[in-house]
Parts: C-alpha cells; sequence; structure tokens
C-alpha cells in the first residue's frame, strides 16, 4: 500500500512540474505574441516601403516597440507564408498587438501607398508642381497651382497675412524632403508644407524683419533672390546686403533670377539669359532690370540658410556683384559702378 502511494506521490510531483513547465512555456509564448510591454493601445503609424525585406520590418517594428522579438516575428512570417503578402503603405499599428494580429493587419489591411517627395531649395511652385506629377500623387500640376491662392489659406495660417489677396503662397513652400499618401489632394499637399514653414521659420524669427524695416514678406521676396543668386553659401549674407543696400540707395536690384522667373516655362521654368542683349526690354512686373524695387512676389522658395540670410545680412558698402570667371560659382563684389566693370573685364574678358 505505501509502495503505491508513493508511486502515486511521484506521477503528482511530474504532473506538477509539467505543469509549471507548460505555464511557463506559455507565458514565455504569450509574451512573444504580444507585442510588448508597452501601454496598449497607443497607436503607431508605420509605413512599409516597396520591396522591403521582411529583416528591415522587423527591425523596425522592435524598434518602434510593437514587437518584443525581431526573430519570432519573422519566424512567424516565414511559418504562415506572409513573407510575400506584406503590402508596401502606411498602416496604423497599435501596442499590444499580438504578432499574429501585426501580420494580419500588414498583409490584409488595404494599406494606402506612402510616396517621398524632396522639394529642392530655389523651387519655384511650378517645379513642385512637376514633380508630384512625376511621382505619381497627382496628374495634372494645375491642380496643385490653383490650390496656393493666398486667399485659401491667411485665415488658417495667419503668417500670411503680408500676402496681397490675390497672391500666392509662392515663398512659403517650404523646401524639404515630405511623405505623402499617393492618393493626397492638393490642399492636404499645401497644408504640410505650409505647416513645416511654420515650424521651420517660427514666429521669433518672422519678427526679425521689424529690425530691417521690412515685413517678413518682403525679407521672403528678398531671400528668394538670395537663393537663385547664390551658389556659395558664405556669400549668402553678402548678396543680401548687395540688395538691402541698392534698395536704400534707390538703385534698381538688376537681379538676372527675377528676369528668369518672368521668362520661365515647362520648357525651361529657368531659362539662360545669354542671348538676351537687352534684360531691361523684358516687359514683367517681375523684371529689377526694368522696375524699382522688389518685385510682386518671392520668385521662387528659398530655404532656412537664404531666409536667415536675408533676415541677417552682414553689413558692407558693397553695389554690385559678378560671378567668378573659374566656374566656381562664387562672386566678385563691387562698391562702384567703375570697379564692378573692371572686374567684368578681368572675369570675363569683356
Amino acid at each position: 500500500m505505501l509502495r503505491v502511494m508513493v508511486q502515486a506521490l511521484k506521477i503528482m510531483v511530474v504532473l506538477v512540474l509539467a505543469a509549471v513547465i507548460v505555464l511557463s512555456a506559455q507565458r514565455a509564448l504569450d509574451a512573444q505574441l504580444r507585442g510588448t510591454a508597452a501601454a496598449a493601445g497607443q497607436p503607431v503609424i508605420f509605413d512599409v516601403q516597396p520591396q522591403e525585406s521582411i529583416d528591415s520590418i522587423a527591425e523596425r517594428l522592435h524598434e518602434s516597440g510593437l514587437i518584443r522579438s525581431p526573430t519570432y516575428f519573422k519566424f512567424r512570417v516565414r511559418l504562415t507564408n506572409a513573407d510575400t503578402r506584406i503590402r508596401a503603405g502606411r498602416f496604423t499599428l497599435y501596442t499590444g498587438m499580438s504578432v499574429n494580429q501585426i501580420i494580419q493587419t500588414l498583409t490584409t489591411a488595404p494599406g494606402v501607398q506612402v510616396v517621398r517627395v524632396r522639394f529642392l531649395e530655389g523651387w519655384r511652385a511650378e517645379q513642385y508642381a512637376d514633380e508630384l506629377v512625376r511621382v505619381g500623387i497627382l496628374s495634372d500640376p494645375n491642380r496643385f497651382l490653383d490650390a496656393l491662392r493666398a486667399s485659401r489659406w491667411q485665415t488658417r495660417f495667419p503668417f500670411l497675412a503680408d500676402v496681397p489677396p490675390n497672391g500666392t503662397v509662392e515663398g512659403y513652400l517650404f523646401p524639404d524632403t515630405y511623405e505623402f499618401r499617393i492618393d493626397a489632394t492638393p490642399d492636404e499637399i499645401v497644408q504640410t508644407l505650409l505647416e513645416n514653414f511654420d515650424r521651420r521659420v517660427p514666429v521669433e524669427d518672422r519678427a526679425r524683419a521689424q529690425a530691417l524695416g521690412r515685413t517678413f514678406y518682403q525679407v521672403l521676396i528678398i531671400a528668394s533672390i538670395v537663393e537663385r543668386e547664390a551658389r556659395v553659401a558664405e556669400e549668402r549674407p553678402v548678396i543680401a546686403s548687395v540688395f538691402y543696400n541698392r534698395l536704400r540707395e534707390n538703385m534698381p536690384l538688376q537681379a538676372d533670377p527675377t528676369v528668369q522667373y518672368a521668362l520661365g516655362s515647362p520648357e525651361d521654368w529657368w531659362p539662360s539669359l545669354e542671348n538676351i542683349r537687352d534684360l531691361g526690354a523684358v516687359n514683367s512686373p517681375y523684371n529689377t532690370y526694368r522696375n524699382a524695387g522688389l518685385p510682386p512676389s518671392p520668385i521662387c522658395n528659398p530655404g532656412r540658410a537664404a531666409i536667415e540670410a536675408a533676415l541677417s545680412p552682414v553689413q558692407t558698402d558693397y553695389l554690385y556683384f559678378v560671378t567668378r570667371g573659374d566656374g566656381s560659382g562664387a562672386h566678385v563684389f563691387a562698391r562702384t559702378y567703375e570697379e564692378h566693370v573692371r572686374n567684368i573685364r578681368e572675369q570675363h574678358g569683356r
């Protein structure tokens, strides 16, 4: 009888140990299945790039706090043959989701393709529109251009108050790298650009225009010309000083990019002026050879450095500059017209 009881006790101990092992294993598995210990239900926007590898997706899910183990995630993906079914696009995942739930979302949710777009410093609005067509977000560039009317945005963005009611938000389309849904509307795109401008050029910087005796919109116009003129970063504040000095002396700016802006077309938005003998003959309010003062609006969308140069020009008495003849893009500056003519002769032999 005692032997039977001892044997039964041994069996019970084995069963208890087995149950403990199974329970521990189950808890460990649950820990892997349940993404992380983070507070459940917090939304996380997660983008899957076209042709992105499972290894990359797993690592980024881990970095985003959505899974504990990239290795276990990859194991589950391959076990369920999901590696060929994960879709590119933007997904909303939540902390606390299980690995299986994450996989199901990435393979069955209607992921919206996200397109990365880079707008360069010095581009005019038409170039932005062309780029949006090129990457497949828009089919008609005019839809973007139609969305730029300042009157549509001035209530939402008070920093546009100085823009004439019939003007556009040219100059405020902050050049940067953006990500847009493939089905983004022109209004959504413009709003994103203006919001970025508000962040990158905050109100305290815009207020610095007052110390120059200018509105910020006027400073932005100067910044747009500086952006197109300067090829050497260190020269931006010097070029800005030339324009301020000329305005102070009631001299026309005589900035070539303003004429290029006036003559721009879909064939070439910034055409060469080499074959135009009399730049003053180009009839446009943007032609600063023909018209005194500033052009009516920015001629492009300047980057942060050009805006900073226009807000903080160095103190000089330069009134002229000409590009060097060595192809460096740098300029030679002059205080007098005679000195300027000499510089032209020395740099370009004419």
